[in-house]
Protein backbone atom coordinates (compact mmCIF):
# COMPACT_ATOMS: atom_id res chain seq x y z
CA UNK A 1 0.00 0.00 0.00
CA UNK A 2 1.42 3.43 -0.47
CA UNK A 3 2.72 5.58 2.20
CA UNK A 4 1.12 8.44 0.63
CA UNK A 5 -2.67 7.01 0.47
CA UNK A 6 -2.12 5.19 4.43
CA UNK A 7 -1.61 5.77 8.02
CA UNK A 8 0.40 3.83 10.05
CA UNK A 9 -1.29 2.19 13.08
CA UNK A 10 0.78 0.51 16.15
CA UNK A 11 0.43 -0.67 19.55
CA UNK A 12 -1.98 -3.35 20.68
CA UNK A 13 -3.29 -4.26 17.46
CA UNK A 14 -2.90 -8.29 17.70
CA UNK A 15 -6.66 -8.66 18.62
CA UNK A 16 -7.90 -7.09 16.20
CA UNK A 17 -5.97 -8.11 13.47
CA UNK A 18 -8.66 -9.93 11.57
CA UNK A 19 -10.91 -6.94 11.32
CA UNK A 20 -8.40 -4.36 9.97
CA UNK A 21 -7.66 -6.56 7.39
CA UNK A 22 -11.17 -7.04 6.23
CA UNK A 23 -11.42 -3.48 6.35
CA UNK A 24 -8.33 -3.12 3.72
CA UNK A 25 -5.53 -2.54 6.28
CA UNK A 26 -2.14 -4.42 5.30
CA UNK A 27 1.19 -5.25 7.63
CA UNK A 28 3.85 -3.33 7.27
CA UNK A 29 6.75 -5.26 8.64
CA UNK A 30 9.29 -3.07 8.21
CA UNK A 31 7.48 -0.37 10.40
CA UNK A 32 5.68 -3.21 12.48
CA UNK A 33 1.99 -1.76 12.28
CA UNK A 34 -1.11 -1.29 9.83
CA UNK A 35 -1.18 0.47 7.00
CA UNK A 36 -4.42 1.94 6.62
CA UNK A 37 -6.61 3.79 4.01
CA UNK A 38 -6.76 7.12 4.56
CA UNK A 39 -10.59 7.02 3.78
CA UNK A 40 -11.10 4.76 6.54
CA UNK A 41 -9.08 5.63 9.18
CA UNK A 42 -11.77 6.68 11.54
CA UNK A 43 -13.01 3.18 11.05
CA UNK A 44 -9.86 1.72 12.59
CA UNK A 45 -9.77 4.02 15.52
CA UNK A 46 -13.52 2.49 16.42
CA UNK A 47 -12.39 -0.67 15.91
CA UNK A 48 -9.22 0.12 18.46
CA UNK A 49 -11.36 1.44 20.74
CA UNK A 50 -13.30 -1.87 21.16
CA UNK A 51 -9.68 -4.29 21.25
CA UNK A 52 -9.13 -5.35 24.84
CA UNK A 53 -6.51 -3.77 26.79
CA UNK A 54 -3.25 -5.98 27.29
CA UNK A 55 -2.63 -8.33 30.46
CA UNK A 56 -0.25 -6.78 32.87
CA UNK A 57 3.30 -8.99 33.07
CA UNK A 58 3.45 -11.80 35.55
CA UNK A 59 5.16 -10.09 38.36
CA UNK A 60 4.65 -13.10 40.99
CA UNK A 61 7.32 -14.96 43.28
CA UNK A 62 10.55 -15.18 41.52
CA UNK A 63 12.25 -18.41 41.57
CA UNK A 64 14.04 -18.93 44.87
CA UNK A 65 16.91 -21.18 42.83
CA UNK A 66 17.06 -18.63 40.23
CA UNK A 67 17.32 -15.61 41.27
CA UNK A 68 17.52 -13.53 44.64
CA UNK A 69 16.54 -10.48 45.89
CA UNK A 70 18.72 -7.14 46.77
CA UNK A 71 17.39 -4.22 48.19
CA UNK A 72 18.71 -0.99 47.27
CA UNK A 73 19.03 2.08 49.34
CA UNK A 74 16.28 3.71 47.54
CA UNK A 75 13.75 1.04 48.60
CA UNK A 76 14.19 -0.76 44.75
CA UNK A 77 14.12 -4.37 44.86
CA UNK A 78 16.15 -5.71 41.62
CA UNK A 79 16.86 -9.69 41.38
CA UNK A 80 20.16 -11.30 40.09
CA UNK A 81 20.36 -14.60 38.79
CA UNK A 82 23.02 -16.82 39.59
CA UNK A 83 25.46 -15.45 37.17
CA UNK A 84 25.06 -11.96 39.09
CA UNK A 85 23.19 -10.33 36.20
CA UNK A 86 20.38 -8.27 37.14
CA UNK A 87 17.44 -9.87 35.67
CA UNK A 88 15.57 -6.46 34.33
CA UNK A 89 18.57 -5.17 32.75
CA UNK A 90 19.27 -3.23 30.82
CA UNK A 91 16.24 -1.56 31.18
CA UNK A 92 15.61 -0.29 34.36
CA UNK A 93 18.87 1.62 34.75
CA UNK A 94 19.48 0.37 38.64
CA UNK A 95 22.97 -1.27 38.10
CA UNK A 96 25.70 -1.57 35.43
CA UNK A 97 25.10 -4.66 33.96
Amino acid sequence: MDTLHSKLLTGNTYPMRAELKAMGATWDKYSKGWRVPIAKWDEAMEIMDMAPIPAPRYNGPRNKYRSHLIVLNSGAELYRNNSGRCEDAPCCGCCNY
